[in-house]
């Protein structure tokens, strides 16, 4: 089916993934938040300060600011867009995607909406009504609580929050600029008005339909697996699988250990001398070097896992990467004049090593505080 090649060391995955994230970008020709978004897909954003820096050490030069006017210009927005997490993705293709997505997470959440009464018929009432509360410049999500309430629903406890991941499942609302006076929250706003100038939910680019995503993630995170891209998805292995059956000849394949990696046939060339290996980074909590892989023992040793996710609560720490391997966790700044801290795995870095760590921790906190 796909463009077949000889067997390689696993060493070489890491680091040209490294790549495909856009993790080794080019100082002279930085990417804005649109293409570094559009070359991922979507990018996991459930806490919006990390996914901020997940967009800045992309872009070699941004700051908060860059990605902050990203999102008020509508070039980004957020929604749940699949296993039932926030992400960050291109407005023209929230659709799109969600007509793949959704309906899992639908009935994925199925058992709570009948357990909160949550119907179709109340989900259609509030559409209109939040619609109309979002337009023409969005609205808070405090602000949608009290309008859902003046007509009549029920919002208290997480009531509220499910009836609002509801309706953004239809890709009717998204979050889009950000709630004035705050570095955390966005306001609400209608996708159909939001959309930048000369773009459509019909978009020809815009990848819609399911070998589209499967083309669409192996370009952006490969090498990876079949399994890998399910699981990205939040789908099953089997219509998954016979996606990217139809992608005949469009990826490259090797076959390590038994395990079919798949990726941008591109890279091909790079596999013997992968580049990336004096790489060292400080990558935010949920980034998608990480959190894009059902398997991520490739970048992050087994023994090692618990430290980056404590107890496995899904909460993911801040990591030190060097060469593609996940060396350690980091501390952020606490303010404008500490420096940070590198908490690593086994023995302690080297000074140099230490000091470009401790570097790269200093550039996230100036980015954070711009």
């Amino acid at each position: 089916m796909l463009k077949r090649t000889e067997q390689t060391g696993h060493d070489a995955v890491a680091r040209l993934r490294l790549r495909a994230q856009g993790l080794l970008p080019d100082p002279g020709n930085p990417p804005d938040p649109a293409a570094v978004v559009r070359r991922l897909g979507m990018m996991q954003a459930q806490d919006l300060a990390q996914a901020f820096w997940a967009l800045g050490v992309r872009i070699p030069g941004s700051t908060a600011g860059t990605v902050r006017a990203a999102l008020d210009r509508g070039l980004v927005v957020r929604t749940w867009g699949a296993r039932g997490t926030l992400m960050l993705l291109a407005p023209e293709t929230v659709r799109p995607l969600l007509s793949i997505t959704a309906p899992r997470m639908r009935a994925q959440s199925a058992a709570t909406h009948r357990r909160e009464n949550i119907t179709e018929a109340e989900l259609a009432a509030l559409l209109p009504l939040a619609l109309a509360a979002c337009a023409p410049a969005g609205a808070s999500r405090a602000r949608l609580m009290e309008v859902f309430a003046e007509a009549g629903h029920d919002v208290a406890a997480q009531r509220g929050y499910h009836l609002l991941v509801a309706l953004c499942l239809s890709g009717e609302l998204v979050q889009g600029p950000m709630e004035p006076g705050s570095n955390t929250r966005q306001l609400f706003v209608g996708s159909s008005t939001w959309l930048p100038r000369g773009t459509s939910v019909a978009d020809n680019r815009a990848p819609d339909a399911l070998p589209g995503w499967g083309l669409l993630y192996f370009q952006g995170h490969g090498p990876a697996t079949v399994a890998d891209c399910a699981w990205w998805l939040g789908l099953p292995l089997t219509p998954v699988r016979a996606a990217l059956a139809t992608l005949e000849g469009q990826l490259g394949e090797r076959v390590l250990d038994g395990q079919r990696y798949l990726f941008d046939p591109g890279s091909e060339d790079a596999w013997e001398e992968p580049p990336g290996g004096d790489s060292v980074l400080v990558l935010p909590g949920f980034d998608e070097f990480l959190l894009g892989y059902k398997d991520r023992t490739a970048t992050l040793p087994t023994e090692h896992a618990d430290a980056v996710t404590p107890g496995g609560n899904g909460v993911f720490r801040r990591t030190l990467t060097v060469g593609g391997q996940t060396i350690g966790t980091c501390q952020p700044p606490a303010g404008r004049v500490q420096d940070g801290a590198v908490l690593p795995f086994a023995r302690h870095p080297s000074a140099r090593l230490e000091r470009l760590a401790l570097a790269r921790i200093r550039a996230y906190g100036t980015f954070r505080d711009s």
